[in-house]
């Protein structure tokens, strides 16, 4: 699921680069699913629900929120700094004034991981962005939530859902979120609860979804891609047991662990490459070329940031035994 939802991102990236943000024709791939969903819209919603699923399944029920907290920081901020350093220096040199408008208190939100969701909420206006997409700051509040929601669903998961539609409903029809938390909850809740559902109450809610699907199409967009995402998600469990072999369970599990890095690494790349083309000039077979030069590239990009980590930590691990 993490690989089908990472290759949702970096097509929607690519695509959205080479069209000069669909300024242009589509040349490779088309950026709207059947429905009118957002093909980013999708990737993100399995992202989500992969999440809660990935966390209901390796989190002990016993666990304290500020051991999970900790755990959760270990995992998200040493590779977002690595990266975001990275990256900002070598934009910082390439266009020394790109970040002249950024007012200096706004790094604390860099430092948190909030700064490309709170330029997309509209906090602030322009920030020190550069790596993590809005993704990264819904993420983090799902995060902060897990040890509550997970509570809820062990001891009364109807009122949980009962509580959490009547309250992420109306904030997102509201839109006091910027649609960047409430419907993106109600998706982390669901993987959640997956793992502990019946075969045939996944195959009810599935089918429900893909009714709801259909009739909210070009309705609510967000909405629309939630209930889509729920099929998607439940067809791809059911699915899975017959590509359990060898090699695609090693292709998955090499892409699920090079996710993040991929995640971090992707967009600032392409927009980097893309800067190199004429993009009203790139015929088919050319944005065919681009865009595997691009996997290449992201691949290598985000393996070379993982070794840097590791290097990293070793020398640190070093350091405190010879302390």
């Amino acid at each position: 699921m993490r690989a089908v939802a990472l290759a949702a991102i970096l097509i929607i990236h690519f695509n959205a680069t080479v069209t000069g943000y669909f300024t242009l024709p589509h040349k490779l791939f088309a950026s709207v699913l059947p429905f009118g969903i957002y093909l980013g819209d999708f990737g993100s919603s399995l992202f989500f629900m992969v999440s809660g699923a990935a966390l209901a399944l390796t989190v002990p029920e016993t666990q304290s929120p500020l051991v999970f907290y900790k755990k959760r920081a270990k995992a998200i901020y040493p590779l977002f700094w690595l990266a975001w350093g990275i990256c900002f220096s070598l934009r910082f040199l390439a266009k020394p004034g790109y970040y002249a408008a950024a007012k200096s208190p706004t790094l604390i939100l860099t430092v948190l991981g909030l700064d490309n969701f709170a330029v997309a909420a509209g906090w602030v206006g322009m920030d020190f962005a550069c790596v993590g997409e809005w993704f990264l700051g819904s993420i983090l509040f799902l995060y902060l939530l897990f040890p509550l929601l997970s509570r809820g669903l062990q001891r009364a998961p109807l009122l949980t859902w009962l509580f959490a539609l009547v309250v992420c409903l109306p904030i997102h029809w509201m839109g006091l979120d910027a649609h960047l938390v409430a419907i993106h909850l109600l998706e982390f809740l669901f993987g959640m609860q997956y793992l502990s559902m019946k075969k045939k109450h996944r195959v009810i809610t599935a089918v429900a979804c893909m009714a709801g699907t259909v009739m909210l199409a070009n309705v609510d967009s967000k909405i629309t891609c939630a209930l889509f995402s729920v099929v998607a998600f439940t067809l791809l469990a059911g699915i899975s047991k017959w590509l359990d072999y060898p090699w695609p369970r090693a292709i998955c599990a090499k892409l699920a662990k090079i996710s993040y890095a991929v995640f971090l690494v992707h967009h600032v790349l392409i927009q980097r490459m893309a800067e190199q083309f004429d993009l009203t000039a790139l015929t088919r077979r050319d944005t065919a070329f681009f865009f595997l030069i691009y996997l290449a590239a992201v691949w290598a990009a985000a393996e070379a940031l993982l070794w840097l980590q590791n290097l990293l930590k070793k020398g640190f691990t070093a350091m405190r035994a010879r302390g």
